[in-house]
């Protein structure tokens, strides 16, 4: 496809020319075609209003005097109708300039007065500035109509999107009581003896349902705070680093007995001030994550350092790098990877969204690098105690270089 087929045409202003001789039309025409703008002629001041009816106009060049309505008649008409009040008018004529034809075309609401013959020259530049005025003001309204269009539909996402997490909080808490009656009752009847092996095996898909359930409900309660909310809340207090991930892990290795996870702790103790149940969260979310998008026989690295008040953990897998047009979307709600069988099914897609919303509570920052030769590396930049860091303000980027060269 050529160039200018594929350049969109640049937008053109219309001029009426009125005169009832058709060879001052085309000497108009002759003149004005340079301009490269649309030129419509007419031969009365009839059609002229017939035209004005149909399409607008930048500005009207128009003869004095015509048989049956003039050029002063047909103007008194045209600032008669509200939509072409302020249409620019500039009269020609053969007449002499006498003050009551002059006086008497300015009260009609002509904005110039040519007599003939019109030097082209200043006819192109006159017709110009209305051209260029008209332009601007088109211009001026597309622009104000994208304005209200964006406008609306960013009202109608803010709608759809605060109606949509009001109805996720709602369905959370209505969810909630129900299940913890589900999950009593399985936990007592597994808690009794002398359930036969079919009853207790029941009762254990039961209790496992129910607590993917509240796993669920969990992670939408937490989406609906961060998003509706104006996010997680926290509570610090002092607690080990390292303790909780050696905690988290040991949670994992139940859930998850034939994968590996290797703890490189730079200390045995990295004590601060931080949200221990968020933060377990979080780093379990990465571990899980990183299970699920790493091969079987493959280990996940956990690592902990510091590094001045900053604390690190990076959480480190050896499975397929995350596709590039994914990665400036890895943290937004509902985002999946692909790669693993079980994402679809055990998957909302709100797990980073919540460690990133948690992590930033916490005034810290989550960044992720991947790559085909160095693995997946998701790594948590903490204050030692809370206030010593800004908030975080995520760039839509592949991955945060000054976090991940700490």
């Amino acid at each position: 496809m050529s160039d200018a087929a594929s350049t969109p045409l640049a937008p053109r202003a219309r001029i009426l020319l009125v005169d009832d001789v058709q060879a001052n039309l085309l000497a108009l025409q002759g003149i004005l075609e340079t301009l490269g703008q649309e030129l419509v002629a007419v031969r009365s001041g009839e059609e002229a209003l017939r035209e004005l009816l149909r399409g607008d106009f930048a500005c009207i060049l128009m003869d004095v005097q015509m048989p049956g309505l003039d050029g002063l008649e047909t103007a008194r008409l045209i600032r008669s109708r509200e939509r072409t009040r302020h249409l620019p008018i500039l009269f020609i004529t053969a007449l002499s300039r006498e003050a009551a034809w002059v006086t008497r075309g300015y009260a009609q609401g002509a904005v110039d007065y040519l007599l003939k013959p019109v030097d082209p020259d200043i006819l192109r530049a006159k017709v110009q500035v209305f051209v260029d005025l008209y332009l601007r003001g088109e211009e001026v309204k597309r622009q104000e109509l994208e304005l209200a269009e964006r406008q609306r539909a960013a009202e109608e996402l803010r709608r759809a999107t605060e109606l949509e997490q009001q109805l996720v909080g709602i369905v959370g808490h209505d969810i909630r009581t129900p299940l913890s009656v589900i999950l009593t009752t399985a936990r007592s009847q597994l808690a009794s003896s002398g359930l036969d092996p079919a009853r207790k095996k029941a009762f254990e898909r039961v209790a496992r349902g129910g607590e993917r359930i509240q796993q669920i409900v969990d992670l939408l309660l937490d989406f609906t705070r961060a998003r509706l909310g104006g996010g997680i809340p926290v509570v610090p207090r002092a607690g080990d680093l390292n303790e909780l991930c050696r905690r988290v892990v040991d949670e994992l290795h139940v859930t998850r007995p034939g994968r590996a996870i290797r703890c490189d702790f730079a200390r045995d103790c990295l004590h601060g001030t931080w949200d221990l149940e968020r933060m377990a969260q979080v780093v379990a979310n990465l571990l899980d994550n990183a299970l699920k998008y790493s091969p079987e026989g493959s280990a996940v690295r956990l690592s902990t350092w510091e590094k001045g008040d900053s604390v690190y953990v990076e959480v480190h897998n050896a499975g397929a790098p995350i596709p590039p047009e994914l990665l400036p979307h890895l943290f937004e709600p509902f985002r999946r990877g692909e790669g693993s069988e079980v994402t679809a099914r055990e998957s909302l897609g709100l797990g980073l969204y919540i460690a990133d919303s948690i992590v930033q509570a916490h005034r810290g920052a989550l960044g992720v690098h991947s790559s085909e030769e160095e693995g997946t590396s998701f790594r948590v930049c903490l204050p030692r105690r809370s206030g010593t860091l800004q908030p975080v303000v995520r760039e839509p980027v592949l991955d945060d270089a000054a976090l991940l060269t700490a």
